[in-house]
């Protein structure tokens, strides 16, 4: 991404914030975050639980992490268009783990997420209105060797 487009976006996404907060905060799926169950959570975050599975996700988690506390995960969304990638990780005790609106032409997103258990990962994409998934399995290590 070239820092213009960063700077320009953070500057929207700030003004934006202090004039309209509630338009800033709106966006935000309270409620998915608070879920229990990755049905409900689906239904608060999208209005819907029928999500089509898509291999133009690309997912790259480790098969083994060694610290659950920190595990690191990169998304690619191949399709145009992206509006939001969110993470859920079925084994959390609230399973919708992260969301994260993109602007203009991003469809990339890194960072690092905490899995209570060995479980899938799953990635859900918005682009163009239409959700799309994928996922990849991920086991936890129990002593930060890898082992459980």
């Amino acid at each position: 991404m070239k820092r213009r487009t960063l700077l320009k976006a953070s500057l929207q996404l700030g003004v934006t914030g202090l004039l309209f907060p509630g338009i800033a905060i709106s966006a935000y799926p309270k409620k998915a975050f608070l879920a229990k169950e990755i049905p409900d959570a689906l239904r608060e975050a999208f209005g819907t639980t029928d999500i089509g599975e898509s291999s133009k996700i690309e997912i790259d988690a480790p098969h083994i992490a060694s610290d659950a506390n920190m595990v690191p995960v990169r998304i690619k969304s191949g399709f145009e268009n992206t509006e939001s990638i969110s993470l859920v990780v079925a084994g959390n005790e609230s399973p919708f783990t992260a969301y994260f609106k993109l602007y203009e032409a991003q469809n990339f997103v890194s960072t690092r997420i905490r899995m209570a258990d060995t479980s899938d990962l799953l990635v859900i994409v918005k682009a163009d209105g239409v959700l799309h998934t994928n996922k990849r399995s991920v086991r936890v290590g129990r002593n930060n060797c890898g082992e459980s």
